[in-house]
């Protein structure tokens, strides 16, 4: 019996064909996640930069010599990693802005304060350098609770307008705005200049003028 079935069976496919399937491939596409927010704008060496920020402030502080820890303290929190606070977002207005430099040669370095802008548009909120030698200029984007990313450019002494971030890589800076204490933030950048490793702009309100206010004379109340 189980040969006439297997003869029936072969005849079967002689008249109707039994063609081997093969199965079909299956394509599986990997979904890229696309960055966002200040990632889809900096270059791949500014976010390496940024997201070592932590790893340079260990150094920088390590860099600084004993003779020279006591005025390193005396920027309080300024100089430490982790002093940011939430709400990072510095108001629109005029500036001053003091540069502290460490992690190089002269250990910590200070300078006189400069002046800074802070601009709020329909284009979003940009930061300029007014006045000083170095003069950076740029953007300020969204990131986390406590801080927000700063990408531009330095902008040569003389010039009317910074380059826009991305249009000469020599020319680009990035770093981070954190707000360190009430009315009192801080733009570290991941450029430092003269050997440092860390070049960190205190950014402090100029107090708005009242009209008709006459200036306290001391010892007065």
């Amino acid at each position: 019996m189980f040969r006439a079935a297997l003869a029936l069976a072969m005849t079967s496919c002689a008249l109707t064909g039994c063609a081997a399937r093969t199965p079909r491939p299956v394509v599986t596409v990997e979904t890229v996640a696309q960055p966002t927010g200040w990632r889809a704008i900096a270059s791949a060496s500014d976010q390496q930069q940024i997201d070592a920020l932590p790893a340079t402030w260990a150094r920088a502080l390590a860099a600084v010599p004993r003779r020279a820890q006591a005025k390193l303290r005396a920027e309080t929190k300024l100089v430490e990693p982790a002093a940011a606070l939430e709400l990072p977002a510095p108001p629109p207005g005029p500036y001053r802005c003091r540069l502290v430099r460490f992690g190089g040669r002269a250990g910590i370095a200070t300078f006189a304060p400069d002046f800074c802008y802070v601009d709020g548009g329909e284009k979003g909120v940009s930061f300029t350098k007014q006045t000083g030698s170095n003069l950076p200029g740029g953007w300020l984007h969204l990131d986390t609770a406590t801080r927000q990313v700063f990408l531009g450019s330095l902008r040569p002494a003389g010039a009317s307008g910074a380059a826009a971030y991305g249009d000469d890589a020599a020319q680009d800076v990035a770093g981070v705005v954190e707000r360190v204490s009430p009315f009192r933030w801080r733009l570290v950048l991941t450029r430092a200049g003269k050997g440092a490793l860390l070049d960190v702009y205190e950014l402090v309100p100029v107090p708005p003028e009242v009209p008709g206010a006459t200036p306290a004379v001391p010892g007065e109340k």
